[in-house]
């Protein structure tokens, strides 16, 4: 997980010179507009399969990363829908889900937006990924690393994005649509790289879940 220092004191810090984070299920659900097509949703699930993910991909100088989940916006509407890792395959469902699991939630989006012609691509690209089966092999080289400090070793061996996980869905799509690589290669990336990404290179955080959420990511990410 990367801290960001502000070195200079008389610089405003990443959380001023972003604009207002929104905050709440409720105001989302009021206001769904706030997200956006190829917004990044970064999740913090609550379960203890979440918390092995949080400790499997975190560095050495960290208890747990933060994120242990990553999913990719495709539509904003009457409601909002993500394609995301289920059970055994990929599928497209509603951001809602998160909130039934109790998750703490964070969406990100590139600085300045997406064009209509780079939203339409990427979900293009994302479908292609709807209904495949779950690539619960490839978290094996993920952990595998771990021994490594997760330096890039056994994850080269895993390059084929026939059988995904989640964060390979979105570095995937990203890297295929703007060329975009979350500091690796997108069968290296996970959840909390991308997130980590994000954070370091100044994308909006458009929503989040809570104040507490937001609190959080402001102590660990903040100047």
């Amino acid at each position: 997980m990367t801290i960001l220092l502000n070195d200079n004191p008389d610089e405003l810090d990443y959380w001023h010179e972003q604009p207002a984070t929104r905050i709440g299920w409720e105001l989302l659900k009021l206001e769904p507009h706030i997200i956006e097509v190829g917004d990044i949703v970064h999740v913090q699930g609550r379960s203890l399969f979440s918390r092995i993910i949080r400790w499997v991909t975190r560095s050495s100088n960290e208890k747990l990363s933060w994120s242990s989940h990553s999913a990719l916006v495709t539509k904003v509407g009457n409601s909002i829908e993500v394609i995301d890792t289920a059970g055994v395959q990929v599928v497209v469902r509603s951001i809602q889900s998160y909130e039934i699991l109790k998750s703490r939630v964070l969406v990100s989006r590139v600085p300045g937006g997406l064009s209509a012609r780079q939203k339409e691509m990427l979900v293009t690209k994302a479908l292609e990924y709807e209904g495949r089966l779950y690539g619960a092999f490839k978290l094996l080289v993920h952990a595998l690393d771990r021994f490594f400090d997760n330096r890039y070793v056994f994850r080269r061996l895993a390059t084929m994005d026939q059988y995904p996980i989640c964060s390979w869905i979105v570095a995937y799509c990203y890297k295929g649509v703007l060329g975009l690589l979350f500091g690796s290669l997108p069968n290296a990336a996970q959840p909390d790289d991308i997130l980590d990404y994000c954070m370091a290179s100044r994308w909006t955080c458009v929503w989040v879940d809570s104040s507490i959420t937001l609190e959080e990511c402001r102590r660990i990410y903040g100047a």
